[in-house]
């Protein structure tokens, strides 16, 4: 099964009861199946959207309202159709009949799309009825369990800029470099965004510790000064280093975000073959002003805290703060350029 159909799984979890879902289903081989993605992100352009193949109007026009017509209990909220794979929003209203649950019916949709993939082939290819039938899919699907507050609405927005965002990957595929492994002073990294911002020659490293004796950081005088230093020192086009976890290191990630300035974020989460960041982060990966850095998690130390793993973390920032020059940078056995 390939990394983008990882399963999410909750181990316990009753699919069968009334939930709402975010479901990403991926076509085998990732051929662009289902259409085109148009437009431009540039400024008087039309916005990037799907142009559906004959097969993605079908999946739009008569697939997904199946659904609904063969599980009454279960609506589609929201579809989002890429070339290659789609997601859907799906909520289950009443607790399904036995024997059924989510995986049943998204397994009825994949059937359903599959046969619609195969009687267009006949059509056009004139194709025997006996021919050979491989899955359209690849194996399983992926689900996200939507309960927290605001988790949907994110989700919503994230579905609806889709489109933009692969036309950004497209527009700009310098900007949207990706490595499963990037090795940094000895420390193994997953990486998307900029690479060359580690060749910056000025980086700061921002890291705050929640309390300054005794006393919240944002309401203390040195955050007032220190804040004001990285802010100036970013808007002079130098690279600021966060892992982001404490409030004063949120709130200087979110300003260089929010302005386009130069970044470096090390974050906790992994970053598999398939991952993307949310639309912030992205947008800034499109600026060219950001790098995000994920270290392998077979490498990590085994944490006894939550506050051990900051210090972790922030430990790594400062060591990819001080990268120079000619610092070593081995992407899956090339080497970064010097330069950059």
């Amino acid at each position: 099964m390939s990394e983008s159909c990882q399963t999410r799984r909750m181990y316990g979890h009753n699919y069968a009861v009334p939930g709402t879902y975010e479901v990403t289903i991926v076509v085998a081989g990732r051929f662009p199946v289902f259409g085109e993605i148009v437009g431009t992100t540039k400024t008087g352009g039309e916005r990037p959207h799907i142009k559906p193949s004959v097969l993605g109007q079908a999946v739009l026009d008569s697939e997904v309202p199946k659904i609904h017509h063969y599980y009454p209990e279960v609506d589609v909220w929201q579809v989002c159709l890429m070339p290659d794979h789609l997601h859907m929003i799906v909520r289950i209203n009443q607790t399904l009949s036995k024997g059924k649950h989510l995986g049943i019916v998204i397994g009825a949709f994949n059937g359903g799309v599959s046969r619609a993939w195969w009687e267009l082939k006949a059509t056009v290819s004139g194709a025997s009825a006996t021919e050979s039938r491989p899955p359209l899919f690849e194996p399983n699907y992926n689900d996200h369990i939507l309960m927290r507050d605001g988790q949907l609405e994110n989700w919503k927005r994230y579905l609806r800029d889709n489109p933009l965002r692969y036309m950004m990957r497209r527009e700009y595929p310098d900007l949207f470099q990706r490595a499963l492994c990037i090795t940094i002073g000895g420390t193994r990294y997953s990486a998307f965004g900029n690479m060359f911002l580690l060749r910056q020659p000025e980086k700061h490293q921002v890291m705050f510790h929640r309390y300054t004796d005794g006393i919240p950081t944002e309401n203390t005088e040195y955050w007032q000064t220190e804040s004001q230093r990285l802010i100036m020192a970013a808007l002079s086009g130098d690279v600021l280093v966060t892992s982001g976890i404490s409030e004063c290191e949120k709130r200087i990630k979110n300003m260089a975000l929010e302005r386009h300035l130069r970044l470096i974020h090390v974050q906790a989460e992994p970053i598999s073959r398939y991952w993307k960041p949310e639309r912030s982060r992205y947008e800034a990966c499109a600026h060219g002003s950001l790098l995000v850095l994920a270290p392998w998690p077979e490498d990590l130390p085994n944490f006894t805290s939550a506050y051990e793993h900051f210090h972790y973390l922030n430990s790594l920032t400062g060591t990819i703060s001080s990268i120079g020059h000619a610092t070593a940078v081995a992407i899956q056995g090339l080497r970064l350029a010097h330069g950059g």
